[in-house]
């Protein structure tokens, strides 16, 4: 898909919910709306754009949803030529925060 960053909107939904959110929860925090991150969740395979392309995701828009879910500690890692894209905590158990305890 053009030599650009290469994601699947599955990919978010597996991320979102590591980070413990809900599309509305993610969205408020990335400042866009819940149809935006469920539009790009049921959208299968994408490609980010610095601009606006038909068919891609706005790195704009795209910045800000990673930086929502880096803010809660998951990573999101881009398809590479040898590997899927995936996602992962971005610290391991021992160094990420324990949830409280009630």
């Amino acid at each position: 898909m053009d030599g650009l960053p290469t994601f699947d909107g599955r990919q978010l939904t597996a991320a979102r919910t590591l980070a413990g959110m809900t599309v509305a929860n993610l969205a408020e925090k990335a400042d866009v709306t819940p149809r935006t991150v469920h539009r790009i969740e049921i959208g299968g395979p994408f490609s980010v754009s610095p601009s606006r392309r038909h068919g891609y995701v706005s790195a704009d828009v795209w910045d800000r949803i990673v930086g929502a879910l880096e803010e809660a500690g998951v990573e999101l890692l881009p398809e590479g030529g040898m590997h899927g894209s995936g996602t992962r905590w971005a610290l391991p158990r021992s160094e990420r925060a324990k949830p409280p305890q009630e």
